[in-house]
């Protein structure tokens, strides 16, 4: 416990201190790493994106930075704080390329649309620094829900592309989805449905990919596990007449924790089987189908759903 309000007294120490730096700096050049912070404007209709110069040199220091950016009062006249005052950043954790932001109670006292945009403008300011590429909420303590309840989950830029710039919020849906991840002695596999805040029509990225991207990040709470080795890139992504075509760097070759290549193969085809434009799926590793999967399953197989594995 004494560990714990170390580490928060120091984060708000720092995020302090950063505040004064800023203010201090007020509109002179700056020099540094360049990243988009967003912000709401004044009627939190959409959020607007201002380019700052981050002075931090380690990640650690641009993730504390941009949360101090979120939490002050912009320069524009027309933009308010992503995060107000009564909404307190308790804590953040750093881990491979994911941040996870530990919010205040206040955070539940904001309206639908509000709080979507909020977190749009908080995933899209920190995946704008170098090594970041995933963001998890929690408020209280517990992971962040949506309105029906369902856990929001690990969240990337690309689900929320279409939120900067836009006049309507109404446009604006819940995708719910059916992943699949592993269980804790990695030999089944346990079905999560996570909603997912974005518009298909007016985004760059597909429901196909948004789910593979969703399975690489991993699970969102600890009663579910990793199917992927997250070391491992999505190089290619194309759906033909119910098939889905999925190109992967070697690293998924690597094996995550003691989970069994079923379950790994079967938690790719069986959340992709979940859309409605999918009912196979073909893998390939870099480009490469002549070889098998951990040294069992043909990559020129075409793999359909199969529940017997599910817990």
């Amino acid at each position: 416990m004494l560990i714990v309000r170390k580490r928060r007294y120091g984060l708000l120490l720092l995020i302090g201190l950063l505040v004064l730096c800023l203010t201090a700096c007020g509109d002179k050049e700056q020099q540094g790493t360049p990243a988009e912070i967003s912000y709401l404007n004044k009627s939190e209709t959409k959020i607007v994106p201002e380019v700052h110069y981050l002075q931090g040199t380690s990640t650690k220091e641009m993730i504390v930075e941009v949360l101090t950016l979120l939490s002050a009062v912009p320069n524009n006249k027309e933009l308010e704080a992503t995060l107000p005052g009564g909404i307190n950043i308790v804590n953040y954790a750093f881990e491979g390329t994911q941040v996870t932001v530990a919010l205040g109670e206040k955070y539940k006292e904001l309206s639908k649309t509000t709080e979507v945009l909020t977190r749009a403008a908080i995933v899209r300011s920190l995946t704008s620094i170098p090594e970041v590429e995933y963001v998890m909420l929690t408020v209280n303590g517990e992971p962040l829900l949506d309105t029906m309840g369902n856990a929001v989950g690990i969240m990337t830029a690309d689900m929320f592309i279409d939120y900067a710039g836009q006049k309507n919020t109404d446009s604006y849906e819940q995708a719910k989805v059916r992943l699949y991840f592993a269980n804790e002695t990695g030999d089944k596999l346990i079905a999560v449905n996570r909603s997912l805040a974005f518009n298909m029509d007016i985004s760059n990225i597909s429901m196909e990919r948004l789910v593979v991207e969703q399975l690489l990040a991993g699970p969102a709470s600890d009663e579910s596990y990793p199917t992927i080795n997250p070391a491992t890139k999505l190089l290619g992504i194309t759906v033909k007449d119910g098939v889905c075509y999925l190109n992967f760097s070697k690293d998924i070759l690597t094996p995550v924790n003691n989970v069994t290549s079923d379950v790994t193969i079967y938690s790719i085809v069986n959340s992709l089987v979940e859309l409605s434009n999918v009912n196979k799926v073909e893998i390939s590793i870099e480009g490469n189908k002549e070889l098998k999967f951990l040294d069992k399953y043909e990559l020129t197989t075409l793999y359909e759903r199969n529940l017997d594995l599910v817990q």
